[in-house]
Order: C-alpha cells, then sequence, then structure tokens
C-alpha cells in the first residue's frame, strides 16, 4: 500500500510539473517575461495584502500554486535549468539541432551537484571511475584538475561543476572534490575528461522529445533541454572548444 502512495505521489508531483513547464511555454510568446519563480514565490509569502494578479492576453491558471508544487519536489538548480530552457523559447531566431539530434538518438544521464544532464552517446568515447591519483599541474585554474592517462591517452581532466553551475550558485559545491565525484566521462577523442558525482541510465530522445536553444550567445555547450527527464543536453564539441579558448 505505502509503495502505491509512493507511486501516486511520484506520478502527481511530475504531471504537476509538466503542466507547469508546458503552460509557460504556450504563453511564453504572447506574455510579459514570467519572475524568477524562487522570487516570486518569496514575494508572494511575504506579502500582506497580495496585489491582484497582471491581466495578459492569455494567462496561466493557478501559476503561482504551481510554482509553490513545483518547489516541492525540484531542487532550485533544475528549477533553473527549467527556466533558462523557457527563455530561450522567447527569441526568434531558429532553433540549432545538432546534426545527432535530427533522428533519435541515444543519451547517458549524469549529475553534477545536483544539476542534471545527458550526453549524447556518439559523443562519448569512454566512461571511466574516479581516480584520485590524477597529476596536478601548477598554476591552472580551479576548474582544472590534472592529467590522467587512459589507454594510450593523456587525458585532461576538469571539474564539470564549476563550469556549468550558474555563477549564485558554485558556493554550494562542495570543496574536495575527492568528496563528491565517481566518474569521469571522456570526450573529444579523449583529449577531456569531465568528471562528475555521478551517472545514470542511458536514455532514448527523438528530435521533438527536446526543446531546442534559439540562440547560444550564452551557455554555448547547452543544445537544448528534455522536459520529460528535466535535464540539459550538453553538446561535447562546443563545450571542448570552450574549454581550448580558456
Amino acid at each position: 500500500m505505502s509503495d502505491q502512495k509512493n507511486r501516486a505521489s511520484a506520478s502527481t508531483q511530475d504531471r504537476v510539473i509538466n503542466e507547469y513547464l508546458e503552460s509557460l511555454l504556450l504563453d511564453v510568446e504572447q506574455a510579459e517575461p514570467v519572475e524568477n519563480p524562487l522570487e516570486a514565490t518569496a514575494a508572494v509569502e511575504t506579502r500582506v495584502e497580495p496585489e491582484p494578479p497582471p491581466v495578459i492576453d492569455k494567462p496561466v491558471l493557478g501559476i503561482e500554486q504551481l510554482i509553490a508544487e513545483v518547489q516541492t519536489v525540484q531542487t532550485e538548480t533544475e528549477l533553473e535549468v527549467a527556466q533558462e530552457a523557457l527563455q530561450s523559447e522567447r527569441e526568434e531566431a531558429p532553433s540549432e539541432v545538432p546534426e545527432w539530434g535530427q533522428s533519435r538518438f541515444q543519451c547517458l544521464l549524469f549529475k553534477v551537484s545536483g544539476l542534471s544532464l545527458a550526453v549524447p552517446l556518439v559523443k562519448l568515447n569512454s566512461v571511466i571511475p574516479w581516480d584520485e591519483n590524477i597529476s596536478q599541474t601548477p598554476n591552472q585554474t580551479e576548474w582544472y584538475l590534472g592529467l590522467i592517462q587512459h589507454l594510450e591517452h593523456q587525458v585532461k581532466v576538469i571539474d564539470t561543476a564549476l563550469l556549468v553551475m550558474p555563477e549564485n550558485r558554485r558556493h554550494k559545491i562542495e570543496a574536495d572534490p575527492a568528496k563528491r565525484l565517481s566518474h569521469i566521462l571522456l570526450v573529444d577523442d579523449y583529449k577531456w575528461g569531465l568528471a562528475c558525482d555521478s551517472i545514470g541510465e542511458v536514455i532514448w530522445l527523438d528530435r521533438d522529445d527536446v526543446k531546442w536553444r534559439k540562440n547560444k550567445t550564452t551557455r554555448a555547450w547547452l543544445s537544448g533541454t528534455s522536459l520529460e527527464h528535466l535535464c540539459a543536453i550538453m553538446d561535447t564539441e562546443v563545450f571542448a572548444q570552450m574549454l581550448t579558448e580558456t
């Protein structure tokens, strides 16, 4: 009976999240920009006499109530990722779908400091366990962890969380990499290793399952977002280029 209640609760939570995200996507072209859900909720809680909501052409039904429910089952970081996906929908430029996303493709899910990411399998060379015996080099940036030997390759290992997490969230990242990192994803022909907290399952995605970004003026490595899996899909080629230029 307890398992049935838990499954019913999880199903209700997933439905609430998806309804909230989809309702925003439907209205984003006509409505004014939506506030940060975290700030909006805080404002609602502190107002003594709440003002009536602004009238828009096509209002979102119960948005404040939905935000409150979403916050109970979503981490702040996941909400930020969802917001960024919605923000990209406001751009007028056409969506950029990479070649590997034109047809059905597989992705490996992984996490960095609570943020769910996915890397296309066609761009993933290998996955190896975290190795504390990484050769460190002096005078490097904080996100560069050092070199590791894999087969005949010298792989440069980076702390993925320090590069993909928003700046206002980086202070919550555990300072000691050895206490939070478990695997290294090898990409870009074994040139780079993306250290992560954990790896998840392999999923299938269709082109229409992804909200592809329309303008990559910021976070160019973010190809799009899967609302079903609540994860950001990483373009490893762009990410590797960013690392090379940094």
